[in-house]
């Protein structure tokens, strides 16, 4: 009986212990600095701004119309050097946070993803998601074109993304089913 009740204290204090350590590889994007590993959370836009309507109604239609997704600050609070490293983890987020995480399940790859840069104006962050004329429309946040983006795969559903390029503010988006920016962004700087 004293066995039994000395492994069961055993298993409870090692289930414990298991517990109250938080494993680095949960599902979602964390920046990889220096070693160190820090969960990047999702920044919803804050309004959106339409530009280019007058210039649009005087030149009947042919000059174009944008919306831009706004984002508040002016920078994020993750910051790279020379390259930032990003860390995606994909599998079944926790239910309290599926609304916010659902972009990881199995169902999405990192093919799911890509990265956009921020315009910065009057200590706000601006993407362009719709832009309109009488010649034709585009409707989701377009990619930042002149980066480099260097996809590895660490393991099964663990994937390593380095993105180089010019110091900026940028993102990384959810691009599955239009969604480009419009459901949230993953922000970070390259300085």
């Amino acid at each position: 009986m004293k066995r039994i009740l000395l492994t069961a204290a055993c298993l409870v204090c090692l289930i414990a212990n298991a517990q109250s350590q938080t494993p680095a590889d949960s599902v979602g994007v964390w920046a990889v600095n220096g070693g160190s590993y820090s969960r990047i959370y999702k920044i919803t836009q804050q309004g959106v701004k339409g530009s280019g309507g007058l210039a649009s109604a005087a030149t009947f239609g042919i000059a174009k119309t944008k919306a831009k997704l706004e984002f508040k600050g002016e920078t994020s609070e993750h910051p790279f050097s020379g390259a930032a490293l990003l860390r995606l983890y994909f599998g079944n987020p926790p239910l309290e946070q599926m609304t916010n995480l659902y972009m990881f399940t199995p169902a999405y790859s990192v093919k799911n993803f890509d990265v956009a840069r921020f315009e910065v104006k009057k200590g706000k962050r601006y993407l362009t998601g719709i832009s309109a004329s009488i010649t034709g429309s585009s409707v989701g946040v377009s990619s930042a074109d002149d980066l480099q983006i260097d996809i590895k795969e660490v393991r099964a559903g663990v994937y390593d993304i380095k993105v180089s390029g010019k110091p900026g503010e940028y993102c990384l988006m959810f691009t599955a089913n239009g969604a480009g920016g419009f459901g949230g962004v993953f922000d970070f700087t390259i300085k």
